[in-house]
């Protein structure tokens, strides 16, 4: 067997992890093995719920990764299972226009990247405070440490960037993040996720930076010139 392509979505209570029908049970233990060694470090100490779907496993299985995901993370895996929204979106023939709006929402990328519907969101998003849409993202202030800002699309914040961030939050990984000052806590793009330093340089003036994912890494590039 080759080697196992395990797809990592983020969500609000934790993770979804989708796997394909015919990898070998092993090769997506190795693969999850090898992602929560350098992934882990972001949900130690967290209370997290995860979910999978594509390849169905046994019990024993699904014990195995839950038992593997604890030690790589230290975090609390509150359950692991397969997703049952995922059996049943082939099941609702009574309710087809409800069933339709619900595939495209849950299993379709938000396809408004370039152009598309936008919230505008003005103020402070401080500690706690959780600001979320299903399309891009735009918030007209800061983003305080202890802040998350969620988007199906891109996410642009007009100030600081100290929190939690997860542009394309349905998977799809052209979304970008932009801030004209970007230091958050963790940033995500799609399954992508990385964070800044543990040591930050300290800095006189913004630097506007854009962020986005090329070969399943995140890069960060200036975008504009310095502002004094």
């Amino acid at each position: 067997m080759g080697k196992a392509d395990v797809t990592f979505k983020a969500t609000i209570n934790g993770l979804i992890l989708i796997l394909k029908e015919d990898d070998d049970f092993q090769d997506i233990y190795d693969q999850i093995d090898k992602k929560m060694a350098s992934a882990g470090k972001f949900f130690k100490d967290a209370s997290i719920i995860v979910k999978y779907r594509g390849k169905k496993l046994s019990a024993h299985e699904e014990d195995k990764i839950r038992e593997l995901m604890a030690s790589k993370t230290g975090a609390e895996i509150k359950s692991f299972k397969y997703d049952i929204q995922e059996i049943h979106k082939t099941h609702s023939d009574n309710n087809a226009q409800t069933s339709k709006k619900f595939s495209l929402k849950k299993f379709s990328y938000f396809n408004g990247i370039k152009e598309g519907q936008t919230k505008f969101y003005r103020g402070t998003v401080r500690s706690g405070q959780l600001i979320s849409y299903d399309g891009n993202l735009v918030v007209l202030g800061d983003v305080n440490p202890g802040g998350e800002i969620e988007a199906t699309g891109n996410v642009i914040v007009m100030g600081s960037l100290r929190g939690v961030v997860h542009a394309g939050a349905d998977g799809n990984r052209e979304a970008i993040v932009a801030a004209l000052n970007l230091e958050p806590t963790q940033l995500r793009i799609a399954d992508i996720i990385t964070r800044s330093p543990d040591e930050k340089e300290n800095k006189s003036t913004y630097i506007p930076e854009i962020a986005y994912v090329k070969d399943d890494t995140v890069y960060i590039e200036r975008f504009l010139p310095l502002l004094k």
